[in-house]
């Protein structure tokens, strides 16, 4: 049994990836959330010349944000991250640039962050639009223990997990989705069809008679 779970849960994590939904939404099937594909939308949509805002800005730009019919977008959560210095690929951001797009896993030097990424819809690699390397802003937390006034965001280029006590920072802005947003819905079989055409025609016979 135990040899069973093992193999599973192998399978599971071969199989985890990004998935390219069409119209701009990427999937992530470990966190199940969905990211834009544009990775600097706020500057791409006109809503910044360079992309870059506040954190009150950049709270106000994701809770209105309309895209393609969708609405609930968020900031980029910590995900039970506790401390600063606990491991930054477990949060969102985290595990975007350091899984996904090849960020060190451990906070280091100045890198080129690689736009790439294994897309699963084509089993080939696809981009990231607009990836910076900079400082993305991370969404409030009740668990990260913040210092006052302080706010927690993503640099990139180093794969850390930083904080500042400047809400007035202007940085960048990466806006996230609960949940697979842009899955089509799964098309029943044939069979399926003449299962309930057959289930149709016995019902008109049958009242008929």
């Amino acid at each position: 049994m135990r040899s069973l779970i093992c193999l599973l849960l192998l399978s599971f994590n071969a199989t985890a990836a990004l998935y390219d939904r069409g119209n701009g939404l990427i999937y992530d099937d470990v966190l199940d959330i969905t990211w834009l594909q544009d990775a600097n939308y706020a500057q791409t949509s006109g809503y910044s010349s360079n992309g870059n805002l506040t954190k009150i800005e950049a709270e106000a730009w994701v809770n209105n944000l309309n895209y393609n019919g969708h609405n609930d977008w968020r900031l980029p959560s910590t995900r039970g991250i506790t401390d600063y210095g606990s491991s930054e690929s477990n949060t969102e951001l985290g595990h975007m640039f350091v899984n996904n797009l090849g960020a060190p896993s451990i906070p280091c030097c100045n890198i080129f962050v690689d736009p790439e990424y294994f897309d699963a819809s084509i089993q080939q690699e696809n981009n990231i639009l607009n990836v910076l390397s900079y400082a993305y802003w991370f969404a409030e937390s009740t668990e990260y223990q913040y210092p006052r006034d302080s706010y927690a965001y993503f640099f990139t280029n180093s794969g850390s997990l930083y904080e500042s006590n400047g809400a007035h920072f202007s940085l960048l802005v990466w806006p996230v989705h609960d949940g697979d947003i842009g899955a089509s819905p799964v098309p029943l079989p044939a069979g399926i069809y003449l299962f309930l055409s057959g289930l149709v025609g016995l019902g008109l016979i049958k009242r008929r008679k």
